[in-house]
């Protein structure tokens, strides 16, 4: 999944993208040039790639789907719960 981070622009994320797509130069060399991690680089051009490609777009979309709704169930079931209590002790205090 992507992780982003504040470091960094999207603007200065596509720019390093495009030097190594376009300007046909290496990560190890941009990496050195701007001060940015090899490995952070690499992370950047697979985020790319994921996003280009329709399918794996389609996974992440659905899975950030699931988790919203995973938290959606969980929020629910702790209300149900909460008021499963709540109307245990007023039918007790109700009884006397």
């Amino acid at each position: 999944m992507s992780r982003k981070s504040n470091r960094y622009t999207e603007e200065f994320r596509t720019d390093v993208i495009r030097m190594i797509k376009e300007g046909g130069r290496s990560i190890n060399d941009v990496a050195r040039d701007l001060g940015v991690n090899d490995q952070t680089i690499r992370n950047w051009l697979k985020d790319e790639k994921d996003h280009q490609d329709p399918i794996k777009s389609r996974i992440s979309e659905l899975e950030i789907q699931i988790k919203a709704k995973d938290k959606k169930i969980a929020d629910q079931e702790m209300t149900i719960d909460i008021l499963k209590k709540a109307t245990a002790i007023f039918a007790q205090n109700s009884r006397k």
